[in-house]
Order: C-alpha cells, then sequence, then structure tokens
C-alpha cells in the first residue's frame, strides 16, 4: 500500500483563533465605555489613536538580491526535507497500480463504444 501519513494538527491556528477572540472582546469593551449619544462604531473610530505612515526606506538591490536568493534556498532545503518524509511506492506497487488503471480505461472504452455503436444503429433504424 502506499504510505499515507496523516498531519498532525495544526495549533497555531487555534491560538490565533483565540487571538481574535480577545481582540473583538477588546473592541466591544472599548465601544462600550464611549458616549451614549454616539453610535457604538464611531465611539471605536474615535477611540483609536490616529498613526502617521512614514515612507519605507528601500533597501539597496544587493540587499533585496540576497534576501530573494535566501527565500528560494530555503523553499528548496523545506523541499527536499518534505520529500524525504514522502513513502515511495515500489517498483511492484506502481505496476500493479498501473495495470488496474489500465485494464478500468480499457473496460469503460469498450462500454462506451458498445453503447455508442448501439445507439448509433438504433437512430438510423428511427430516422430511416
Amino acid at each position: 500500500m502506499l504510505g499515507v501519513r496523516i498531519p498532525p494538527g495544526l495549533p497555531f491556528i487555534f491560538a490565533a483563533m483565540k487571538k481574535s477572540k480577545k481582540k473583538k472582546k477588546k473592541k466591544s469593551v472599548v465601544a462600550s465605555k464611549g458616549s451614549t449619544d454616539k453610535p457604538k462604531a464611531v465611539a471605536v473610530a474615535e477611540s483609536r489613536p490616529v498613526k502617521s505612515r512614514k515612507p519605507a526606506a528601500k533597501a539597496s538591490v544587493k540587499d533585496r538580491t540576497v534576501g530573494v536568493v535566501d527565500t528560494v534556498s530555503q523553499f528548496l532545503r523545506e523541499v527536499r526535507a518534505e520529500l524525504s518524509k514522502v513513502t515511495w511506492p515500489t517498483r511492484k506497487d506502481t505496476i500493479a497500480s498501473t495495470s488496474v488503471v489500465l485494464v478500468i480505461v480499457i473496460l469503460i472504452a469498450a462500454f462506451l463504444g458498445l453503447v455508442d455503436l448501439g445507439l448509433s444503429k438504433l437512430m438510423r433504424l428511427v430516422l430511416s
């Protein structure tokens, strides 16, 4: 049989979900502290500090190139690590799976050919 591994759970997703729930609770608390004559959305918008945007310093071409090369090399290392975890089928398994697929394809092709032949003869009888 082909070796299929079930990946472990993803705890970081659940941690992110918990954080987002906490943020939502904080927003509702801030909204409830606002004045009662304003809608909650306005109270929340007014309670947020205004952040000024500063233009980001551009990295040099050399730094960007080194960053891209590092990213690509890290990706290739991770690919190699993942491929080493794969349980590859043996030659016997591959031949057996391929033969099953070929037999099924031939059977389906023969069935569809017979159905097509039968329907075409039936149409010739009906139309003539």
